[in-house]
């Protein structure tokens, strides 16, 4: 099978490399609105709502290229999981999709709940009021749900499931925004009698279950390919560190021991980067139980190579692999996050 990119996949990714790259020393806030201005919000949408119709191996390109530049974005939340929750909405919304594609909107996605896996029915309950829906229940990691105007919600409804768009200021809509471990901002966001209007369901019953799987298939393949792209900065900065740090006059490239540790690294990126690249070309396969035993394949393997690079990465710097204000102390709270991720699936 040939993996080499397309002329314009590679013209993508030169561009997302640069515009990350940019990002990573830049603190003025507006790479959102740069990467509206260059058409990758708009990626994965098609083109009669306003985005460009591209697919699965471009997010995967933008993704590594975003974890490659250890730049944390809304891109997960916003697009890769509510952008497709939009998308594949049994009506979907075009109006708010092109607003979405366009930087004009956000959108967070929240179903993460307390001490519950992601394929279980949500806590979060709805009850119909003949016209629409009244909401009542708890989301928690909420990822940038700061900056979003609309939140899509999971809740469980008598007989199944639904997934609401319901407006982030509404009435009994609350919210508690903290940090995750590394660094992306977050909310645990209450819902008290919140009405939501009948028009606001993108998906109810088998549907919504199917939903919901969906979200979180195009999620881990996003996540995967940013994994990759940081263990690959994980893995060039230990290189480097083995070429220049010295010990005993030597430098530390010179111990066996340590070129096993960073062969070992090596040696899961690529694990990785092959599960990433599985996932990018297996999440649009319309057989679901096929898509839901490669997907769990990804989850694991990308998850222990997380964990391995990176806390190899911090064994071979030493103490200062441990600090905040290092990139390879980002990096590696970036990985154990999105293990821990993969491991709750």
């Amino acid at each position: 099978m040939n993996f080499d990119l397309s002329e314009d996949q590679a013209m993508l990714k030169d561009t997302a490399e640069r515009l990350f790259a940019q990002a990573a020393g830049d603190s003025s806030g507006d790479l959102w609105a740069r990467m509206a201005e260059l058409g990758l919000l708009a990626a994965p949408f098609a083109e009669e709502d306003g985005g460009l119709g591209l697919g699965p191996v471009e997010t995967m390109i933008l993704a590594e290229a975003a974890g490659r530049a250890q730049v944390l974005t809304p891109y997960a939340s916003v697009i890769a999981a509510a952008g497709t929750a939009l998308r594949l909405a049994t009506t979907p919304p075009s109006a708010l999709i092109s607003g979405l594609a366009g930087g004009e909107v956000r959108l967070a996605w929240a179903h993460e709940e307390l001490g519950m896996p992601s394929d279980q029915a949500r806590r979060t309950r709805a009850r119909s009021t003949g016209d629409g829906w009244i909401v009542t229940g708890r989301k928690i990691n909420v990822a940038h749900a700061a900056d979003a105007a609309r939140l899509a919600v999971t809740v469980t409804i008598d007989g199944g499931q639904l997934v609401l768009l319901i407006p982030s200021d509404a009435r009994g809509v609350s919210r508690r925004d903290y940090q995750l471990f590394d660094g992306t901002p977050a909310s645990e966001i209450s819902f008290y009698e919140v009405t939501a209007e009948a028009s606001a369901v993108l998906a109810s019953g088998g549907e919504a279950i199917v939903l919901m799987e969906r979200v979180r298939e195009h999620l881990t393949a996003f996540r995967a390919a940013e994994a990759v792209g940081l263990m690959q900065a994980l893995l060039d900065a230990t290189l480097e560190h083995l070429k220049t740090r010295r010990q005993f006059g030597e430098p530390l490239a010179s111990f066996q021991a340590l070129r096993h540790k960073a062969a070992d690294m090596l040696v899961a990126l690529e694990q990785a980067r092959s599960m990433a690249m599985l996932a990018a070309l297996s999440v649009e396969d319309a057989d679901q139980e096929e898509r839901r035993k490669t997907l769990a394949q990804v989850r694991s393997v990308v998850g222990k190579s997380c964990k391995l690079v990176g806390q190899t990465a911090v064994q071979l710097h030493g103490g200062i692999g441990v600090t905040e204000e290092h990139p390879v102390g980002r990096g590696f709270r970036q990985l154990t996050l999105i293990d821990l991720e993969m491991e709750r699936g």
